[in-house]
């Protein structure tokens, strides 16, 4: 299991040799209703094998099926949820992502992934990342406005000045994409006591660590995410990181306190009070570009006016509507679109996640937005190159 982030979502929209399996269910953290997690994801895969079964053979069904029967019978996969859990697979392989916010349970065989979910989760405007750092030790979170969790690496991660020091291991945090969210105790410290072996580390030492762990998380983490990245640390180390640190997505203001010292839902609690106006910000400037873009036609709220410039890769950036969906099919011979009574129309699609997957495809920035802060009521909004 990887991270997912914009580069690997764009790759997962390559055709693939179908068949293609998209699994999708919430899930959840803790008992009682973890208990029937396992129990859920089995009803799922009986619909892929009932769909299957239309089409193939009965060995090239089980052999297709193999890996979700692995993660039925895995107790230890099931322990370690979070809000929702997307399984995709073709011939070719498996991907699986724990995911940080509930999706409808569905299970559905075609001639490629559905990604809809995956691209609404990622493109959501509150995720943010946070650095916890002592001089003795670091640790890394990812979160949104409904909690943290930790970030879990495969490789040698330098968590302490010891390691960090050490010539024996290596100064990186981990291969590219190699890191993936972890449950976080929801009681224990955001990052625990550390103690070393080191006495009374001197300045150099520490703006030496500090300076190997900003460039393995950017390197490491802040190239493939391209999250703002929060800093919680005590006050007087604030500044000697910021002194050293070359990483574009740190944040102009962080949380000046002993991160061992915090637990993770107070972690969260104080990071997104810092959080939430930036991310609000962020929204607020594009609508701003938005509407002052109005004027010169190089900007609009119509789904049939935006189709044709998405297809002709002029939509630079588009807002969807976090909070609305459209029925319909996206017709690209004709560059229309064909509008549905409902979602229980034979062959209804969401036509925003159409657009918006259209525009990601391109290049285009999607960013997912509460309704509150959509400039119009038509579900969307884009702003042209050109």
């Amino acid at each position: 299991m990887h991270k997912l982030n914009s580069h690997e979502l764009v790759g997962l929209y390559q055709k693939q040799a179908g068949p293609c399996l998209s699994l999708y269910q919430t899930t959840h953290r803790s008992h009682p209703e973890k208990a029937q997690d396992p129990i859920r994801f089995k009803n799922l895969v009986k619909k892929l094998e009932q769909a299957l079964l239309a089409t193939q053979g009965k060995s090239d069904v089980e052999a297709l099926l193999q890996p979700y029967y692995d993660l039925a019978d895995n107790p230890e996969f099931w322990q370690y949820t979070l809000d929702g859990l997307a399984v995709l697979s073709s011939r070719q392989g498996v991907h699986i992502h724990h995911l940080k916010r509930p999706t409808p349970d569905f299970a559905v065989v075609s001639d490629s992934w559905h990604l809809k979910p995956l691209l609404r989760q990622l493109q959501t405007q509150d995720r943010y990342q946070v650095l916890c750092l002592s001089r003795a030790a670091v640790a890394l979170f990812e979160g949104n406005r409904d909690g943290l969790d930790a970030l879990v690496f495969e490789h040698v991660f330098p968590d302490t000045i010891e390691k960090a020091f050490d010539p024996d291991i290596s100064l990186t945090f981990a291969r590219p994409n190699a890191y993936t969210l972890g449950l976080a105790t929801r009681t224990s410290p955001a990052m625990g006591p550390v103690t070393t072996t080191r006495r009374d580390e001197n300045e150099a030492e520490v703006e030496r660590f500090f300076r190997i762990v900003d460039k393995a998380v950017l390197e490491h983490v802040s190239h493939q995410s391209g999250l703002p990245l929060m800093l919680v640390c005590l006050a007087e180390h604030q500044g000697v990181f910021r002194k050293v640190s070359r990483n574009p997505h740190l944040l102009e203001h962080g949380v000046s306190m002993d991160p061992g010292a915090l637990s993770v839902p107070q972690l969260s609690q104080k990071a997104w009070g810092l959080m939430q106006p930036i991310a609000a910000k962020r929204v607020q400037d594009m609508v701003a570009r938005y509407q002052n873009e109005l004027g010169s036609g190089r900007s609009s709220d119509s789904l049939d006016a935006i189709l044709p410039e998405v297809l002709q890769d002029r939509v630079e950036v588009l807002l969807v509507d976090a909070d609305q969906r459209i029925a319909g099919q996206v017709c690209r011979d004709t560059q229309t679109i064909r509008y549905l009574p409902d979602f229980s129309t034979a062959g209804a699609e969401d036509v925003l996640d159409d657009v918006a997957e259209m525009v990601l495809r391109r290049g285009g920035q999607v960013m997912v937005v509460p309704s509150q802060y959509m400039p119009s009521s038509t579900g969307v909004a884009a702003i042209y190159r050109y």
